[in-house]
């Protein structure tokens, strides 16, 4: 992922900015969304759907709820994706094969070359 790539996160009268790789997932709840990050949780209101056109390709939209940041993937099932701080989301069935699609894509991109066959459970 960029290094250049940033989620600006208006709470109140402050900005700050957030690098997206830095974010593990994304939940909306209401008109709030929550970005979990290794540290902590950062609430503000923003729309999900606004922040997957920002961060796509490198995050995927696994529910309505939940934007991941596929290089936080630790393995996944039908139902859920565990992610490396061990938080699991909810996966679509809509969108399981998308994802399986999306994933075997990025891990043939990436650097290190990782075989995505690993994060099956």
């Amino acid at each position: 992922m960029e290094d250049k790539t940033v989620i600006i996160v208006k709470q109140g009268n402050k900005i700050r900015y957030v690098k997206a790789q830095d974010v593990i997932y994304i939940e909306s709840i209401g008109r709030k969304a929550l970005l979990h990050l290794t540290d902590e949780v950062i609430e503000y209101y923003a729309k999900i759907s606004r922040l997957e056109e920002q961060l796509v390709p490198y995050f995927f939209r696994s529910h309505r709820a939940y934007l991941i940041n596929l290089a936080y993937v630790e393995n996944y099932s039908k139902r859920e994706i565990r992610m490396k701080n061990t938080d699991s989301v909810l996966i679509s069935k809509y969108r399981f094969s998308e994802f399986e699609k999306v994933l075997e894509n990025a891990c043939k991109n990436t650097a290190k070359g990782l075989k995505c066959s690993k994060y099956r459970e």
